[in-house]
């Protein structure tokens, strides 16, 4: 039988590990999190990338603008993830978007962060370049200059106002253990389908989207400046995404550590329901 989990309490499944933050857990303790100062904290770009066409919401934008200028509750999807960042003291942002209308909605909005009190600069990638390219582009032309956390905006934290804090902390406290990236997983998610389980073909029993026990990746990365060179080793003018390549590889060398996240603090924002249950659990906040 598959084991299900109430997606809203997975945090009980994580207390056997080490919490290193409110809500983050992590397996080992190889990591010295006295050793890390507030400064070093601050002192990293918060790195969005916004590119691509954003198909299976297009038909809410109808393609006149990036599906992370949504509104929601009078704001765009980006912004609550924006927001979560620069209210935790971060001034330092990048924002990687096309050459599209869509891309242009976006700087339109945000334009140089002085309205915010903060700084934004941006890379355009002309064609899609996926996010290894747009990540090798935007290192080219200056516009990430350190050590950075990735963060796909549609991917939110949900009431954890302490998490850009908590992962920084871990995430330079693993660099200094030899580590070049950090991954943020969620402990499992709902499957979106039915899970039909046979035996030699008879049909033994049905779980309507089963929550699958597998940690998932949340989009949130936290990358060294020492592996930029293998960032711009990547093909030049065509899509690559980071994840099937450098992050692959960071993999294979031991070189990546992972932190744990109960799945009730993060939904992706990339799918009609997802939308829907972001919209009523921001309403229901608020």
């Amino acid at each position: 039988m598959h084991e299900l989990l109430d997606e809203g309490n997975t945090e009980n499944s994580l207390k056997k590990y080490k919490r290193v933050g409110k809500h983050l857990y992590v397996k080992s303790n190889k990591l010295d999190l006295d050793s890390v100062s507030e400064d070093e904290i601050k002192d990293v770009q918060a790195v969005f990338l916004m590119g691509g066409g954003g198909t299976r919401l297009k038909h809410v934008t109808n393609d006149k603008y990036s599906k992370h200028m949504i509104q929601i509750n009078g704001l765009p999807i980006c912004r609550y993830t924006f927001n979560l960042w620069q209210k935790a003291g971060f001034k330092d942002f990048c924002f990687l978007i096309d050459d599209t209308h869509r891309g242009e909605s976006i700087q339109n909005y945000f334009r140089n962060g002085s309205d915010f009190g903060v700084t934004n600069k941006y890379s355009v990638e002309h064609g899609n370049l996926g996010s290894g390219g747009a990540l090798k582009l935007a290192i080219e032309n200056g516009v990430i200059s350190k050590s950075i956390i990735i963060h796909f905006p549609d991917d939110q934290i949900m009431n954890y106002e302490e998490f850009p804090k908590d992962f920084v902390k871990v995430f330079i406290a693993a660099m200094k253990a030899g580590y070049e990236a950090v991954v943020v997983c969620v402990p499992g998610k709902l499957y979106q389908y039915g899970e039909v389980i046979d035996k030699d073909g008879d049909v033994v029993d049905f779980v309507e989207k089963p929550f699958i026990t597998k940690d998932s990746n949340t989009g949130i990365f936290g990358l060294s400046k020492s592996i930029f060179s293998l960032i711009q080793s990547l093909p030049s003018g065509k899509e690559v995404k980071i994840e099937r390549t450098v992050l692959k590889q960071l993999a294979k060398d031991g070189k990546m550590f992972k932190v744990l996240l109960p799945s009730e603090y993060w939904i992706p924002v990339n799918d009609e329901p997802n939308l829907k249950k972001f919209h009523e659990l921001v309403c229901n906040h608020d």
